[in-house]
C-alpha cells in the first residue's frame, strides 16, 4: 500500500485578534502558520504527509484529541474575511486527489473536489467517464 503525500495551503485572510489566533493555532501540531507585515495570515499543512493535520498529541498526558482546522479558523475570521483551504496530492500514479474549501467568519463552507469532474463531464456529454485511477 502507497501512501500519500501532498501540499496544502490557505489563502491570506484577517483574523479578529491576531494573538488569540496565535495562541490557539500553536496548539495545534502539524500546521506552519506565516504571516504578512499587513496582518493576514496564511495556514500550511504539515502534517508529514502534506495534508491538513486533523490532531494534535499532547505529550505530557500521551493523549490525541482530534480538531478540524477549518471549523477553528472560522471562529477567528475578521468579519467579511473568507478563508479557503487547498489540498492536492497523490498516492503514487494510483489515486490523484484535490479538493478545495472555503469558510467565512460564520462558519458558512462551500466545498469542491477534483472527482465533481466526473458528475459534471456527465451532465455535459451524457456519458460517464472511467475514473483516472488505479
Amino acid at each position: 500500500m502507497a501512501d500519500w503525500f501532498g501540499t496544502s495551503r490557505s489563502n491570506y485572510f484577517r483574523v479578529k485578534d491576531p494573538a488569540q489566533f496565535e495562541e490557539e493555532m500553536a496548539t495545534l501540531s502539524g500546521l506552519d502558520v506565516r504571516q504578512t507585515k499587513e496582518g493576514y495570515y496564511a495556514l500550511f499543512g504539515d502534517d508529514g504527509y502534506g495534508g491538513w493535520p486533523s490532531a494534535s498529541y499532547n505529550e505530557e498526558t500521551g493523549d490525541e484529541s482530534d480538531f478540524d482546522i477549518v471549523e477553528i479558523v472560522s471562529r477567528h475570521l475578521a468579519e467579511g474575511e473568507v478563508a479557503v483551504f487547498m489540498s492536492a496530492g497523490a498516492e503514487k500514479l494510483r489515486y490523484i486527489s484535490g479538493y478545495s474549501e472555503a469558510v467565512d467568519h460564520t462558519g458558512k463552507r462551500v466545498f469542491v473536489s477534483l472527482n465533481d469532474i466526473y458528475e459534471k463531464a456527465e451532465e455535459a456529454f451524457g456519458v460517464r467517464p472511467s475514473s483516472a485511477e488505479y
